[in-house]
This record gives C-alpha cells, structure tokens and sequence, in this order.
C-alpha cells in the first residue's frame, strides 16, 4: 500500500461522513500545535503579563479561565473543519435552522469569548495604566480625586461597549442574520441589521475619539498652557457637542434617515413645542453662551442672590452649584446670564473681605490699630500681599467703629477665617484691656411742673 492510499484510507465514520487518516493526522498535529501554543499562552505570556500589570489575584483566574474556553472552541472548530464533519442542525428548506451549522454555532461562541478575553485585558489595561497616570497627577497637585475616579470609570465604560458591539456585528455575520429591519423611515426592504450596528459603532467610536481628544490629547496641553479648569471644561464641551452633532448626522444619513424630510415635518410641532417651552430654550441658549463667553466657569465661587457656593458642572440647560454646606443647588443658566451675580474669582483668585469691631469711647486708638494688624498677620488663611488694613469708620452712638480689612483666597470657608479673627480680637483686646462696649443709651425723665 503506498502513501497515497494510506492517506485516503477511512479510519471510522460518523453518519455519513467518512474520517481519513490523512485528515485525522492533520487535525491532530494542529491541536497539537494549539496545546503547545496555549501551554506557554497561560503559563508563560500571561503570568508575564499579571507580573507586569501586577493584575489582582480574581482578574487572573477570569482570563485563564476565558483563555482556556477560546482554546477548546478553537480546538472544536479544527476538528469539525478538518475532519469536514460539519453538521447542519435541520435540513429544513428556506429556514434559519437550514444554514446553522455546528461550527456556525462554535464559531459564534469563540466570537463571544475572543470579545471578553479582550475586553478584559484591554480594558483592565487601560484603566490600570489611565488610573496610575491620574494618581501620580493627584500628587503633583494638577488634578482632584474625583476627577481621577472619574476618568477611570470612564475608560471601562468607553471600552466595553465597542469589544462586544465589534463581537455582535461577526456574530450577526457568522449566524447569518444580516436580514432587512423594517423602520418607520426606511423604503424598500428595510435597514440591514449589520448597518444598523455600525451606525451604533460609529457613535461609540466618536466617543472614544472624544476621550482620547480631551483626557489624551488636550489634558497634557492644558497643564503645559496652564489652562484654568474653567477653560478647560467649556473648550472640552463646545468640542463634545459639535462632534457629536456632526457624529449624529452622519449616523442617521448612513441609516437611510432623510433630514430634510425629518426637518420639514417637524418644523411645525417644534414651533408649538417652542412656545410652550420658553424658559428651556432660554436656559438652552444661556448655557450655550456661559461656555463661550465664560463669564462663569468651572471652579468659580459665585454669590446667586444670597446663595454662595462653587460651580461644579455647566450643563446644556442648568449648572450645579455646591453651597459652602456641601449642598448641591441646581441653578438654571438664565439665572447665570440674565440676573446679577458675583463672581468673586471671576479675574482673580483672591477676595477683600472685612470684619468690623467696636471699642470703648477712651481707648488708644493707635494699640487698636496695633492689635488688629497682629491679629490678621497671625492667621494663615490671611495673605501678606496685599496687606491687611485697619480703617477707622466713625464714632458710633456707644463706641469708636474699626474694620480689619484682609484679602484671602480661602472664599468658600471666609466665615470660619472671620470667626478665627474675632476670637483672636476678643482675646487680645481682654489681654490689652480694651473694651468692646454693647449699645447702651441714657435716658432722661423730665418731671413737668405742676401747677399748684
């Protein structure tokens, strides 16, 4: 018997499918390969790569785990292929079941689990490395710890999404459900399944462009320009907003939505929808302003008609304000444009504020002076440049009227500085004997005479 028929000779059959030698040792030699392949995969690629990335102990058994199903799927879809055992699961005509076959099936799941092996290496990999970065950023002073928690959280959101839409575009592909979807926009047969998910990927992968553009990109020039926070936010806004509106036209002219038509009917319900809703699109328009002139921005410590806080986010239609009780007031942006506000770090950082005390008629107004000087040179959350000043208002009713003027940056906690002040002015001015007199008025019964 020569080579030949040797290699065609028929080891066993399953059904009707006959199994040759020369398949059999092809399709062992392969996984063979694959053993060997995947041996040094766990034990050698990956526990270098959980030593580098110092990967906790839970996320290691999750991707050896997911490692070792690819290898299996991957090892039955060889031996299907190879050994052309490839079964349909019905032999009914013009039916889904028809065209599934046991490798359609196995190569959908290894799509499935190739998607999570990625998502989990990838997405760990980015958060690990993003987090470190923002970390060492928080010790050097150039970033807050929720702006660190927040742009790692984001990173896993941004990531996860695309790996396994990407994953469920193949699978719509292997299963061979790329079928015409009926929409209420659509003409002819309808929007193909598979252009609907890339329709859907296009809008995540402009937020991913996004990410990269102000996290990747724009942060690290922020920092070298020295680009208040406020800038910041309101450039990284006004871009998020005109890419996606553009990323959003694009994405539904690709669907087959036609935006003249869309526009055209809607042009009368969105007058009647203007008109009853003014103040939205007021606040809309204001917030459109406030990021472009930036007369607030983010960081800022305003005064709202009595209401005192920092501007934390501002938004479309409202911005949130963090009062100094850590309340957070959602304010709406025509209270921003149209009222007045104070904004006390608008230009500069630092604010003039005052406290006002009273002495005794009689008291040495030059020590006063002294005391209060000390007094405010004493205190840290007081800055020496400007200096403070003491300024003698007028001879009150009951006593002799001073203000300590003193500028500080400290604009959300001024209160507690003013009431270390006058702590401190009492107990100087106990220790100096001088006198803060309370309002005391004389009062003179005149006796008319009387008549006998």
């Amino acid at each position: 018997m020569d080579f030949g028929t040797l290699w065609q000779q028929v080891v066993f059959s399953i059904g009707q499918k006959d199994i040759l030698l020369g398949r059999l040792i092809l399709v062992g030699l392969a996984l063979l390969v694959l053993y060997v392949l995947g041996f040094f995969m766990r034990r050698r690629w990956l526990q270098h790569f959980f030593d580098y990335e110092e990967t906790g102990t839970t996320e290691q058994k999750s991707i050896r785990r997911i490692v070792v199903v690819c290898l299996v799927l991957l090892a039955i879809l060889i031996g299907l292929l190879g050994l052309k055992i490839d079964f349909p699961f019905s032999n009914v005509e013009n039916f889904f079941l028809s065209y599934l076959k046991m490798s359609t099936v196995v190569g959908a799941l290894l799509i499935y689990f190739t998607a999570r092996l990625v998502d989990e290496l990838l997405s760990g990999l980015l958060s690990r490395r993003y987090q470190q970065r923002r970390e060492q950023q928080l010790k050097d002073g150039g970033l807050f710890a929720h702006e660190a928690t927040r742009s790692r959280i984001k990173v896993s959101h941004i990531v996860q999404p695309i790996v396994y839409l990407i994953a469920l575009t193949f699978i719509v592909q292997q299963l061979n459900l790329d079928v015409p979807i009926k929409m209420p926009w659509s003409t002819g047969d309808g929007v193909l399944l598979n252009r609907i998910l890339s329709a859907a990927l296009i809008l995540l992968f402009t937020r991913l462009f996004l990410w990269i553009l102000t996290e990747i990109i724009l942060f690290p020039y922020y920092k070298q320009k020295e680009i208040n926070p406020g800038s910041q936010y309101a450039i990284n806004r006004l871009l998020t907003y005109f890419i996606l509106v553009l990323a959003m036209v694009g994405t539904m002219q690709y669907i087959g939505i036609n935006l003249n038509v869309l526009l055209g009917g809607a042009a009368a319900l969105l007058v009647g929808i203007g008109l009853g809703l003014q103040q939205t699109f007021n606040d809309l328009i204001c917030g459109i302003i406030l990021l472009f002139e930036r007369t607030v921005e983010i960081g800022d410590v305003v005064d709202i008609n009595g209401l005192v806080g920092t501007v934390k986010r501002i938004g479309l239609r409202t911005s949130l304000v963090e009062t100094r009780d850590l309340v957070s007031v959602i304010v709406p942006n025509s209270k921003l444009v149209a009222d007045n506000v104070v904004n006390w770090s608008h230009f500069d950082a630092k604010t003039r504020f005052r406290v006002a005390v009273g002495v005794a008629y009689g008291s040495d107004t030059e020590m006063v002076k002294s005391i209060l000087l000390e007094v405010a040179s004493e205190n840290p959350r007081i800055l020496r440049r400007p200096q403070p000043i003491v300024r003698f208002v007028n001879f009150g009713n009951s006593s002799l009227d001073f203000e300590l003027l003193f500028w500080s940056k400290e604009l959300i906690p001024i209160e507690d500085v003013k009431s270390d002040l006058r702590f401190a002015i009492d107990r100087r001015f106990r220790e100096a004997k001088v006198t803060i007199p309370f309002p005391q008025q004389d009062i003179w019964i005149r006796k008319e005479p009387s008549d006998e």
